[in-house]
């Protein structure tokens, strides 16, 4: 079992969706642009040594980004079995 898997496992376990990891993925990665855009102003009045602070939390960023969006596909197949499981259990009380 992948971290991802054990993370989605966990947030199905404690009530998340999908849509939150993936208003999560857009949040960091809406991040992202914004410390790539300091990190070139930086870079532009002080020089390149300053702009690997703001680059370094934007890679950070877009690891939490990929991370988020990675659970939220993981997350999302687990609701389908979970789902389809809930159809068949109904089914099956349904018949005679």
């Amino acid at each position: 079992m992948s971290f991802h898997d054990h993370v989605a496992q966990t947030a199905v376990n404690d009530g998340n969706t999908t849509a939150q990891f993936r208003r999560a993925a857009q949040v960091h990665a809406n991040g992202t642009w914004m410390f790539l855009l300091v990190g070139a102003a930086v870079w532009y009045f002080v020089g390149w040594k300053w702009a690997l602070i703001p680059a370094a939390f934007a890679a950070y960023s877009a690891l939490k980004s990929i991370s988020a969006t990675n659970v939220a596909n993981k997350l999302e197949t687990l609701e389908r079995k979970i789902r389809s499981m809930e159809k068949t259990a109904t089914a099956d009380n349904s018949e005679p």
